[in-house]
């Protein structure tokens, strides 16, 4: 494995040689030579793609490569390399390369191709997406909302950095925190940043200020008015021959109208009208007329303003935003759409053009719209991958196919949903439809092949398994064997399984009463008799080494029996294609199943049973449990070895390498599922569902405390599936979160009460030698003050903090997806149009019913006659049914009993939003209130429409006609929701996406760079490998999102701060568009950019970053663990800058949520209280900090014991401050005495007698005191804080201790 990964990269760091690449373009665009690098390794159609960038030659569309005489187009595929190129025309290739680009004549596909890049070019793509996207503003941003400034370039050579550094530590006994000065200004801008963040961790903020989301692009304007394909079009047969393709109908802004003429030389304006046909070209009185090659030079030619709102719109965009990802459109994935929006914001444009869409994007006869996906994607698949750069081709191929897929079968499923398609079998139950459209198979979750296993529910589960066992081999890239392109999408609470059918499978002989068994290998459909040709072995082979799956025989009770040995599991079916390629389906059985769960929690018989028997271990946690078997298996044989003397290496030989065979560790997954099973099968299978609880869990419980907790139900999701967890453990953790706690908080009672003895022990010793009069001698004190240096035993760790937040996302999550459950129930019958109405009850029984507990289902009286009454039976539902509902689903799925009172205790608003994500609902932008005094002060009238019925008189035949009036009404609310307030249902869709290992291989040949200290081979590769992403998953993507934060990182580590902010910002909006505005995706990368910024001592546009950070993460979850160590972060930021008061506020704050989180006695709040106690020293709040000092002792001394290094030296500095205070008191005191002196007498010789002012007993002269006399504040302020020289190393240790 080691020599493989080796190779990898080896593969990875090939040199890619770069090249001068020069262009001659057509004179009428340009008689400039275009000039740009290239690597041998780029295509012709990389170079293609590449003048679509260029401003001037982005429009141009239909053209052609020439080297010298020598047509390149005509010549070569477009996916040849330039190297291949000149290797083929046995050409040297020099330094510089000179292409000519020549115009090609259009035919029809070409003019449809020109006419998308001429919609794109200006703009009219951005308002095609608002009609064709799943979502109400998706891909929502906010990151230019918070008006940062452009990131400060560092202008700070690194010479001068170490010379610092060195001086620095030359100074080390005078060391002091580092203090920047900021401008009044940058310091003005920090106060208030910091002012809006401490109140919204204060005040919070409503719903309706949520969705404020940027759109660079709302200003745009349109440069024409419409661009349509005229009414004259097609062609006629006479008009072909003259060498016309298309007739377009064009609107200027100047409300003129041409009609214009497409013809193989280019564009005209020809003589038609709305009533007469003469497409000829148009020629005026003067001989002059209107024809270009482009489209676009034609429109301009015929309107001015056409290149002026251009231009306005490229000024408007600049603008607006500095980083075109937050406009760019999606590349090869779905933007997310948020769960709130403000539909106010959003408009829809008139563009008659837009439904002509279809004609111009499938084909010249619309064949493009039905394509044969498997062939694609199979054929793409068996591409060469021996080069990096075949790699990267393929991979770029494979992403843009396998999202087509996903995109064209999510718009086809949302159709069946809804009803617009023909079913197959329009006779059978609705459930049991199956169709066939654009190449693809659709299927709802077909209970036959799981009626003894959980039905439906294991249908459903099967299927989500089945997805993910095609990723992962999508992503290995096993040769010889196919699987099928498929994807899952949910909508409305329906499952349509979308998959690419495998060639020639529903075909059937046309005299054949029962189709053909067409499964060559594994299990018959009919589970009668295993079929197992045996050319399927060496391909099998592969997918069974990938899964770690081990040869088996299977014998079921019906007496169905393997003949030998099985390479995979009984339920994968292989299927010979017409294609001939071979194929494997149902892949959901390709690993084990979780039989400690099953066996436990799964009776069929049992209302409270577990859904199904279906429930399997993830992959994630077969791979882990194969690792660690692994690796103890190569230390076991290693130290055999060793002790044989078999691993030494022999003169000019290598050391011998240790390899395992591939069976070694490895598993049955059809073990419990038949008869007469191997007892050691059975065994290993139950070891890795045990392997769950005893490792997985465990480790993930123990080092929640060490890492932050989970920001909402999603983060706590993708972090168990990321251990190899199942979510149908989130009652277990749930159970173990609330014991931890309990054990947590116990364990510090009995530290507590521990350390309360020894102190009233030390108090009893201390009031022994006061009464003895012992006097502490000198070097007593000096041994006291060298303790202080000792190392503290501080743990600042959020132990109760991170389990009691664990616990409250777990219960979160829980309900929340039992939630999503019963609406897919309760909703399997409902008609679509009833789904406003149907969610917007559920969700006032379950989060308003302390507004109203039974809420009338808003549902038009005039409308309802469209519906049957079972239709209506979820009117009748109540906030205590449906509590009953959400307590048992919970149970069911999670084994977990909720608390009584868990709907009074959980977040609603939390709630909400979970639901609306795992659902897929987009609500209104507007406060919710869900108490009852809240909704009545509150309370607001909806605008309805009322149909009323009436009568009026006919003059004519003198008669009375019923009639009906439409009036509007104001209605008051009488529940928190109304179906109104829905504003869409988005579908959640599972594709079979993946990351390309190629690129995790180039990745690793960076950090292996780094590792060497290489860091400009380590640029060189970073550069690389930008453009590589870009040219796999585009620029707007999640991989791309991945990439940047990754990347932001290496450059941070690089010490490339200025480069790390700005990729950080670029990594926080493709993190917001691809993953959600409040995702703890975007969270995390919004943290980190604001990291960068203050890193790049940018405090203000740090500032606002953390507050968008504290925004989200207040609203995603509530007070979470983490803004305390965040808040105090930025107070010490603060500190920094010399805004003191604020830095004290920061800490105040801090502290409170520390307090509340942590409870006041626990260590991280007592440093909360340290810290602020030295920065009031600092504002001259002296008595203050003499309190906080002293709520120190008490808190360090019961928490860590009076023997810790923080509650010795709170003890001294109390000690110091109190005697601070008292010299100060008696100062004034003496002030105040000399202020009421008599007036010096005059003796005789003229000179002032002194007067002699008497002492009482007891009291010391003032002026006597030698430790305060004459002393600068400075040196006071020493004196509080001790002496340095004598506690330098403590002091650096608290300085330096992170929390």
């Amino acid at each position: 494995m080691a020599e493989s990964e080796n190779g990898d990269v080896k593969a990875a760091e090939e040199q890619i040689k770069v090249v001068t690449l020069k262009l001659a373009v057509p004179a009428f665009i340009t008689k400039e030579v275009l000039e740009f690098p290239i690597g041998l390794t780029d295509t012709l159609v990389d170079i293609k793609q590449t003048l679509a960038v260029f401003p001037v030659t982005k429009d141009l569309t239909s053209f052609e490569f020439h080297y010298r005489d020598i047509n390149l187009t005509e010549c070569f595929p477009e996916e040849t390399t330039i190297e291949a190129v000149f290797e083929e025309l046995q050409l040297e290739v020099g330094d510089v390369i000179f292409l000519q680009v020549k115009e090609k004549a259009y035919n029809l596909a070409a003019i449809y191709d020109h006419l998308t890049r001429f919609r794109e070019s200006i703009g009219l793509h951005f308002i095609d997406k608002i009609s064709q996207e799943f979502g109400v503003a998706s891909g929502a941003s906010t990151l230019n909302n918070l008006n940062l400034t452009p990131v400060k370039e560092q202008s700070e050579p690194e010479s001068e950095k170490s010379t610092e550094e060195s001086e620095s530590k030359e100074n080390d006994d005078e060391e002091k925190p580092a203090v920047l000065e900021l401008s009044k200004e940058e310091l003005s801008q920090l106060k208030d940043a910091s002012s809006d963040i401490l109140n919204l961790t204060t005040h919070g903020f409503n719903l309706d200020q949520y969705a404020k989301f940027d759109a660079p692009t709302k200003n745009l304007k349109m440069p024409i008015k419409s661009l349509t394909v005229s009414q004259w079009s097609p062609v006629p047969a006479l008009q072909q021959a003259k060498g016309d393709l298309m007739y377009l109908t064009l609107q200027t802004l100047e409300n003129e109208t041409f009609n214009i003429t497409c013809h193989y030389s280019g564009f005209f304006v020809n003589k038609c009208s709305t009533i007469n046909f003469n497409p000829a070209i148009k020629v005026n009185e003067k001989g002059s007329f209107n024809k270009e090659f482009l489209l676009s030079h034609l429109v301009d030619s015929l309107s001015p303003l056409f290149s002026k709102t251009l231009a306005e719109n490229e000024e408007t965009l600049s603008n607006a935003t500095s980083y075109p990802e937050s406009y760019l459109l999606e590349s090869n994935c779905f933007l997310a759409a948020p769960w709130v929006v403000d539909p106010t914001t959003f408009k829809n444009y008139p563009d008659v053009s837009r439904s002509q869409l279809p004609l111009i994007t499938n084909g010249v006869d619309g064949s493009d719209y039905i394509k044969e996906w498997n062939e694609d994607v199979q054929t793409i698949r068996e591409l060469p991958t021996t080069t990096p750069n075949d790699q990267i081709l393929r991979e770029k191929l494979l992403h843009k196919s396998l999202h087509d897929f996903t995109e064209v079968a999510t718009t086809t499923a949302i159709n069946i949903i809804k009803g617009n398609v023909t079913p197959m079998n329009p006779g059978e139950p609705v459930n049991q439809h199956i169709f066939l459209k654009n190449g693809i198979f659709y299927s709802f979750n077909t209970e036959d092949a799981f009626l003894s296993t959980g039905g439906v529910e294991a249908a459903r589960y099967a299927s989500a398994k089945d997805l993910a066992s095609v990723k992962i081999l999508n992503r290995m890239n096993v040769s010889s064997i196919s699987n099928l392109v498929t994807c899952i999408v949910d909508y409305l609470g329906k499952r349509v399984i979308c998959q690419a059918p495998v060639p020639g499978v529903l075909s059937s002989g046309v005299d054949e009463e029962v189709p053909e068994d067409k499964v060559a290998y594994g299990l018959s459909t009919d589970g009668e008799k295993f079929v197992q040709d045996k050319s399927f072995e060496n391909g099998l082979k592969s997918v069974a080494e990938v899964f770690h799956l081990k040869t088996h025989s299977v014998e079921l009770e019906n007496g169905a029996k393997s003949d030998g040995d099985l390479l995979i599991s009984k339920d994968i079916k292989g299927i010979v294609g017409s294609d001939h390629r071979k194929y494997i389906i149902d892949l959901y059985r390709s690993t084990p199943l979780d039989i400690e769960f099953i066996e436990q929690n799964w009776n069929e018989s049992e209302e409270s049973s577990y859904p199904h028997k279906q429930a399997s271990v993830r992959h994630e946690a077969v791979e882990e449990w194969w690792r660690r078997s692994v690796s103890a298996l190569l230390k076991e044989e290693a130290e055999r070895l060793e002790k044989e003397g078999k691993l030494e290496a022999k003169e000019g030989e290598e050391k011998p390498q240790i390899v395992l065979p591939t069976d070694k560790v490895v598993f049955n997954p059809d073990a419990f599922s038949g008869i007469n099973e191997s007892e050691q099968d059975r065994e290993d299978v139950r070891t890795i569902s045990k392997f769950i609880k005893e490792h997985l869990i465990k480790e993930f419980l123990d080092e929640l405390p060490k890492v932050n907790p989970p920001f909402d139900g999603g983060h706590l999701s993708v972090s168990l599936h990321k251990k190899g967890i199942n979510l149908r453990y989130l009652g277990f953790i749930a159970q173990n979160a609330q014991e931890r706690l309990s054990k947590t908080l116990s364990s510090l009672k009995e530290t507590i009460s521990l350390n309360e003895k020894e102190i009233s022990k030390r108090k009893e010793e201390e009031e022994k030698k006061k009464n003895e009069e012992k006097d502490v001698k000198e070097d007593e004190k000096k041994e006291q003050e060298e303790e202080i240096t000792e190392k503290s035993l501080i743990d600042v760790t959020q132990v109760s903090a991170s389990y009691e937040a664990l616990y409250k996302t777990a219960i979160l999550e829980m309900v929340s997806r039992a939630v999503k459950h019963l609406l897919r129930k309760l909703s399997a019958d409902l008609p679509c149009y009833l789904m406003p109405s149907f969610v917007s009850h559920f969700h006032n029984c379950l989060l308003g019913g302390d507004v109203n507990s039974t809420p009338v289902s808003d549902v038009d009286e005039d409308l309802k006659s469209f519906f049957g009454a079972k239709s209506l039976e979820y009117s009748q539902l109540t906030t205590e049914s449906v509590i009953d509902l959400v307590e048992k689903e919970v149970f069911i799925r999670y084994r977990f009993q909720l608390p009584n009172t868990w709907i009074s205790e959980v977040s609603k608003l939390h709630l909400l939003r979970e639901i609306a994500l795992k659902f897929g609902i987009q609500w209104k932008s507007q406060p919710y209130y869900f108490t009852k005094e809240e909704f009545d002060a509150h309370v607001t009238s909806e605008t309805t429409q009322v149909v009323e019925n009436g009568s009026k008189k006919n003059n004519i035949k003198n008669k009375k006609k019923s009639s009906q009036t439409i009036s509007t009404k104001e209605v008051l609310r009488s529940s928190t929701f109304v179906a109104d307030d829905i504003v869409n249902f988005t579908p959640v869709v599972k594709d079979s996406g993946y990351r390309a290992r190629v690129l995790d291989d180039m990745f690793e040949t960076v950090r292996v760079h780094i590792a060497k200290d290489e860091k400009e081979v380590a640029f060189r590769y970073l550069a690389e490998l930008i453009t590589v992403y870009e040219q796999v998953y585009g620029r707007v993507n999640p991989e791309a999102a991945y990439f940047y934060s990754n990347l932001a990182q290496i450059y941070f580590e690089l010490g490339a701060i200025s480069e790390a902010a700005n990729i950080g910002r670029v990594a926080l909006i493709l993190n917001e568009r691809t993953y959600g505005f409040d995702s703890h995706e975007a969270i995390t990368a919004t943290i980190n950019s604001a990291f960068f910024e203050i890193s790049n001592k940018d405090f203000v546009n740090g500032f606002k970053l953390y507050g968008q950070a504290i925004k989200d993460l207040c609203f995603t979850f509530g007070t979470h663990p983490s803004l305390v160590v965040t808040l105090a972060n930025m107070a010490d930021t603060l500190a920094g800058v010399k805004a003191y008061d604020e830095a004290v506020l920061f800490y105040e704050r801090a502290a409170e949520l520390s307090i509340k989180l942590n409870g006041e006695y626990s260590s991280i709040t007592g440093l909360m209280y340290y810290r602020l106690a030295n920065l009031y020293i600092t504002v001259k709040k002296i008595k203050d900090s003499g309190k906080l000092y002293a709520k120190c002792v008490d808190i360090f001394s019961r928490v860590l014991g009076p023997s810790d290094t923080y509650t010795k030296e709170s003890v001294k500095y109390e000690d110091n401050i109190a005697k601070y205070l008292k010299f100060l008191d008696l100062q004034k005191k003496q002030t105040q005495q000399s202020n009421n002196k008599p007036v010096p007498v005059k003796s005789a010789s003229g000179k002032s007698a002194p007067v002699k002012a008497s002492k009482k007993k007891g009291k010391k002269d003032i002026q006597q005191d030698p430790e305060f006399a004459n002393k600068s504040v400075e040196e006071i302020l020493k004196f509080i804080e001790g002496d340095k020289k004598k506690s330098s190393s403590s002091s650096k240790k608290s300085k330096k201790r992170s929390l």
